[in-house]
């Protein structure tokens, strides 16, 4: 595995047990406003560092683009939290694998990327895993007894996958121009400054404290935020957006394993679902495994 796809592995893994924690939070009462506010606070924080230490960022000439992208990520990340507001960690998850075939198709229109058939074929098998992972939202609604939201799941999960594409590609067009840790801070800052528009909507403190929500958002914001700087700078410095992509929808395979196994301990939905669902969800996300290994080879 070439060294830069650690970036997506490591990402993949934190997305899993920051969105874990969040819905532990939003299940208190939290708002998904609030996930969205604080993530991107914290990213704005995190890519300031590196500004304040060099005491350079890139000139006006690339602050449109930072825009732009930073606009696409607060749409995205708005989206990622609303869909786990409505629907399982071990259903949205997977479905956000969705966002491999949208990142090929996006980088062959936009960025004129060749897209060897391996990448095609590692896209479609993802989608299939994404397919049959929200097969199973029928079955778990019955079994759980609850309201069938799931098409809201599916919906507010598809969103964020095409609006986070396209900040993926652009970014990877745009980025490389520029020094990384001088463009990235303007385009965070900019996510940043968007995201206060949510102010309105977002819980005070006071709010999170009385509900005892605010560790678990706090300390699974913070993990969101940390595997976008990972995601960020992997796509901003080294491209390939198809590959860090797939290896980041590894992150589907996590998000049933661990939904499944911690369960009780997070008191979410998937404890009390039979495990026929569970092992189905799982199948599909192997179908996720098989298409990084497929996209990682050198036989097509």
């Amino acid at each position: 595995m070439p060294s830069h796809l650690l970036f997506p592995l490591f990402s993949s893994f934190i997305f899993v047990f920051g969105m874990m924690l969040v819905k532990r939070a939003t299940a208190r009462g939290a708002s998904p406003w609030t996930g969205t506010f604080l993530a991107n606070l914290w990213l704005g924080l995190m890519w300031s560092i590196p500004a304040l230490i060099s005491g350079r960022v890139v000139p006006s000439d690339a602050w449109l683009q930072a825009a732009i992208i930073g606009g696409l990520f607060v749409l995205g990340q708005l989206f990622t939290y609303l869909a786990f507001q409505y629907g399982d960690v071990s259903v949205a998850t997977p479905i956000f694998g969705v966002k491999v075939l949208m990142v090929a198709a996006l980088g062959a229109v936009l960025a004129g990327d060749h897209v060897p058939v391996r990448m095609w074929i590692a896209a479609v098998l993802a989608t299939a895993g994404v397919v049959l992972v929200q097969s199973t939202a029928r079955a778990a609604v019955i079994a759980s007894g609850q309201t069938d939201r799931r098409r809201l799941t599916v919906v507010m999960a598809m969103v964020a996958a095409l609006a986070l594409s396209l900040f993926d590609v652009l970014l990877q067009k745009w980025g490389p121009r520029w020094n990384s840790r001088e463009f990235l801070p303007v385009a965070f800052a900019a996510t940043a400054g968007l995201s206060c528009l949510f102010l309105p909507w977002v819980d005070r403190p006071q709010k999170l404290i009385q509900i005892h929500a605010l560790p678990w958002m706090l300390a699974g914001t913070f993990l969101m935020a940390l595997q976008a700087v990972s995601m960020s700078w992997a796509l901003a410095t080294y491209g390939d957006a198809a590959r860090v992509n797939i290896v980041y929808a590894l992150r589907g395979l996590w998000g049933v394993g661990l939904a499944w196994i911690l369960s009780r301990w997070f008191n979410s939905s998937e404890a009390f679902l039979p495990p026929k669902i569970m092992l189905l969800r799982l199948l599909g996300a192997v179908l996720l495994t098989a298409a990084v290994i497929i996209a990682l080879s050198r036989l097509l």
